[in-house]
Formats: C-alpha cells, sequence, structure tokens
C-alpha cells in the first residue's frame, strides 16, 4: 500500500512537472536580458518600441536601447540615433542623434552610415557636407546594404566626370539587381535624361515599369508622363492617367501636378480649373514648390475657385520662400500694390531683385527692367541693402 501511494505522488509530479506552463519568448528574451546578454536587451528594446508582446512604450524601449548601445550593440546605438532625431522616448536632439549615428556607423552599422550620410548632405544637426556623406555611402554601399548603394549612386550622377557617372550606374544596378525599387527609378531617370548614358526612352519606360510593379510612385508617375507623351512608349491617354492616379493615391507630388496640368490645359481629359486646383493643393500640401505656385496664381485670378487675396499672398509666399522664380516675382507685385498684405516696397524690390536673378532665359531682361522699376520706390542705401540680401538668398536656393 506503501509503495502504492509512493507510485501514485510521484506520477503526479511528473504530471505536474510537464503540465507546467512554459515561458512566453518575450519572457524568455527579458530573462537573458536581465542576465546582461546585448543582444537580448535589443530585441527587448525592440518589441517595447513596437508593442509586441508587451504594451508599447518609448521611454522603456529608449532606455534598453541605451543599455544594450552601452555594451557595444550597433543596432542600438543606430536605433536611439533614431529615437533622438524623432524625439520617441527621450527627448527631441540631433546632436545626441548625430553623436550615436557616428557611434554606430564606427561600430559597422550600415543602417547609421546611411542616416549619417543622409544627415550630412542635408546638414540636418550637423554642418553640411557632400564630401563626407558620400564616403558613409560608400561604406554602407560596400557592407551591401541596398539604400547606400541607392544614395550613393544617386549623389554620383550629379557629377560631371565619366567615372563618377560610370560608377553611378554600377552602383544603382547592383541596388536595382537587389530589388531595391527606387534605384531602378533613378536608372530610369538616368536613360530619360541621358545621364551617364545615351538616352534611351524605351529603356527608361522598362526601368519605370519594374520600379512600379514594386510599388515605387514615382516610377508610375514618370510612367504615366511617358505614356501622356508618348515617349519609349506608344502614346495612350486613358493608361498615362492611370499611372498617374496610382501615383497620386501614393502621395506622389509630381503626379498630382501632372493631373493638375493636364486639367488646367484641357490636354487629354476636358478642361476643369476645379480639378486642376484640388490637384495642385494635394501636391502643395505636400510641399511641392511649384504646385504652391500654381495655387497662389490660381487664387489670385479666381480659377477653380472664389477669388481669394489671401489664399494667392499665403501660397505664393511660400512658393517664393521654395525657390521658385515665377514666385518671387509675383509676390514682389503683391507687395508693392499690397494684394493680400500691407504694400511693403523694400519687400517688394527684395523679392524682385531675389526673382530676376533667379529666372532663366528668356525671361531674365524682362525680370530685370521690372526689379528696377520696383527699385525706384526705394533709397539708394536700402536698395544696396537689399541686393545684398536677395543675392544671399538666391545662393541658398541654388539647386531649387
Amino acid at each position: 500500500m506503501v509503495s502504492f501511494v509512493a507510485l501514485t505522488l510521484a506520477g503526479s509530479f511528473a504530471l505536474s512537472s510537464a503540465d507546467a506552463p512554459k515561458p512566453t519568448p518575450i519572457e524568455q528574451v527579458s530573462a537573458q536580458a536581465e542576465q546582461g546578454d546585448a543582444d537580448a536587451i535589443f530585441k527587448l528594446a525592440v518589441a517595447y518600441q513596437r508593442g509586441r508582446g508587451v504594451k508599447e512604450d518609448d521611454a522603456k524601449a529608449a532606455a534598453l536601447y541605451r543599455d544594450a548601445a552601452q555594451r557595444g550593440d550597433a543596432r542600438a546605438m543606430a536605433n536611439l540615433g533614431v529615437m533622438y532625431s524623432r524625439g520617441e522616448g527621450v527627448a527631441h536632439d540631433d546632436t545626441l542623434a548625430i553623436e550615436w549615428y557616428r557611434k554606430a556607423a564606427d561600430a559597422g552599422s550600415a543602417k547609421a552610415m546611411v542616416m549619417l550620410g543622409t544627415r550630412l548632405a542635408q546638414g540636418q544637426g550637423v554642418d553640411k557636407s557632400a564630401t563626407e556623406a558620400l564616403a558613409w555611402y560608400r561604406k554602407a554601399a560596400e557592407k551591401g546594404d541596398k539604400t547606400g548603394m541607392y544614395l550613393l549612386g544617386v549623389a554620383l550622377l550629379r557629377s560631371s566626370d565619366a567615372k563618377d557617372l560610370a560608377e553611378a550606374h554600377r552602383w544603382l544596378h547592383a541596388a536595382g539587381d537587389a530589388d531595391h525599387a527606387p534605384a531602378l527609378t533613378a536608372l530610369g531617370t538616368a536613360h530619360l535624361n541621358g545621364t551617364g548614358v545615351e538616352a534611351n526612352h524605351a529603356e527608361a519606360v522598362k526601368l519605370f515599369r519594374a520600379a512600379a510593379d514594386k510599388g515605387d510612385a514615382t516610377a508610375m508617375a514618370n510612367l504615366g508622363i511617358a505614356y501622356l507623351e508618348g515617349k519609349g512608349v506608344e502614346r495612350n491617354s486613358e493608361e498615362g492617367i492611370l499611372w498617374l492616379k496610382r501615383a497620386a493615391a501614393l502621395d506622389d507630388a509630381l503626379a498630382m501636378v501632372a493631373l493638375g496640368d493636364i486639367h488646367r490645359n484641357g490636354v487629354h481629359v476636358d478642361l476643369s480649373h476645379e480639378a486642376a486646383l484640388a490637384w495642385y493643393e494635394g501636391a502643395a500640401k505636400l510641399g511641392h514648390p511649384e504646385a504652391m505656385a500654381h495655387c497662389g496664381a490660381m487664387h489670385a485670378d479666381g480659377k477653380g475657385t472664389v477669388k481669394d487675396e489671401d489664399k494667392a499672398f499665403e501660397w505664393t509666399e511660400k512658393a517664393a520662400r521654395a525657390g521658385v522664380a515665377e514666385a518671387m516675382l509675383n509676390l514682389a507685385v503683391m507687395y508693392r500694390d499690397g494684394i493680400g498684405t500691407d504694400p511693403n516696397q523694400a519687400e517688394a524690390y527684395f523679392w524682385a531683385r531675389a526673382g530676376a536673378e533667379k529666372i532663366g532665359e528668356p525671361l531674365r531682361d524682362g525680370a530685370e527692367r521690372f526689379a528696377r522699376k520696383v527699385g525706384e520706390n526705394v533709397t539708394f542705401q536700402r536698395r544696396l541693402a537689399i541686393q545684398k540680401r536677395a543675392s544671399d538668398f538666391v545662393l541658398t536656393h541654388a539647386g531649387d
């Protein structure tokens, strides 16, 4: 009897042990993290940042990334830089973002190399340096990073040196072969414009289609325009508009502007200023400078909407500050005549002078005459100071 009880208890204990719940994946990672495992700490940080298995908590994620980073995890360094850049879980701090990007890049993170290169190219949180940006893109590309290959290729396409252009195409092809859609789009644009290769519209369309099929909105927009213009493909208005609308649905500003243009001009579709303005406003809200200028002009003329001088001034000023020469000249008129704003002859001269310097031929002579005429309302000494300010402004927008 005693042995029977003993056997029963043993069996009971065995069943109890087998039925004990196994720790969940997040519990396993947490236990490893508590032991100081940097990889586990990083994975736990990702879980808190994305709310996977735990309640989303950016502050907790940032603290864990810092812990893993201090233990030498390059991925954690890069992600902590991103959190400082976005102000997620920590106070926004571009200086600290750059600091962590550099640490991560030095530790071998291709992701950080790309982000650091992008910040250097834009001068965001750090002194602008195209040379240093290119160097980091190259390091990322050499590590096999598709985005690094793409950004290096795009940067080299801006060169006039034949060797740089050839290298640009090699890197873009490498990224494209790795299914990087924007790289295929960049190659398509290069073939369209004859940058580094002989212009070949048919090849451009082929590349745009490949990128569009992968969901790239810019490629869809370019493919739509190719169909409308019959470049590299047989002209087909319906197909062109279809691709433009697909791109616009993905918030592509280029496609929205193209749709605005065809509605404003009544080409491929019935003329409709209302539809044109709707497309332009969509692109303008996405920050497209030319779309802003179109919005300003249409509100000023009352096309597609009730004439509204305040909105006309608002959009025209945004376009001018974004570097659109025609908008600068229109803004000068508004300041001169008090359209949508109080008259201000000094500001009128500033924008007239900036527009005259920025605008290209054959409009430059007329713009210069206009600027001189507006300048007659400003004293000589003030004109000199305004001319300097206008030249400096145009220099900062030389690439726009």
